[in-house]
């Protein structure tokens, strides 16, 4: 297993994972994964094993509380103080085998190398637990602009926090 930085030759299989992974409704379109891999390169990886991509972890520089809604292009923050996760998937048949922790690991080792103070992001599809257990914690006390963006995902969403 090798955890690296994802390149736009990855997107394809990003797209695949993705179309596995989350319901239809949230499945984005693979012009604006280009877009965003253009806009935060360093803040995206994926995990090959041989010579295939199994898992990814898009991300870019953010500010604690500020939301990215589904469908959105990114707008990386300057300066930033946060690691905001937008979107984590891993291929259903590596599932459990410890992928999505080795990306993250790499994510947060990335966001405590750049000073940042913490790591955000939106649960979705029943994933909270799964969160609270990388030690993140759920903010409920989000302003009028937040939590509109967090109605833009399908089903029950949940911002989240982790201090790094």
């Amino acid at each position: 297993m090798l955890v690296r930085t994802m390149q736009p030759a990855d997107l394809a299989a990003v797209y695949h994972i993705q179309t596995q992974a989350y319901v239809a409704d949230m499945v984005e379109a693979p012009a604006l994964l280009a877009s965003r891999l253009a806009a935060a390169p360093a803040c995206a990886w994926v995990v090959e094993q041989g010579d295939q991509v199994v898992a990814y972890l898009a991300a870019y520089p953010s500010r604690h509380g500020r939301i990215s809604a589904l469908g959105q292009e990114f707008q990386p923050a300057q300066p930033a103080n946060a690691l905001y996760l937008h979107d984590m998937a891993v291929a259903p048949e590596q599932a459990g085998r410890g992928l999505a922790r080795a990306m993250l690991a790499s994510a947060l080792e990335y966001a405590g190398a750049q000073g940042w103070q913490y790591a955000c992001l939106v649960s979705v599809q029943s994933t909270r637990s799964y969160w609270q257990n990388q030690g993140f914690m759920a903010q409920t006390e989000l302003n009028e602009e937040q939590k509109a963006k967090l109605d833009t995902y399908v089903g029950p969403a949940c911002y989240m926090i982790r201090t790094l």
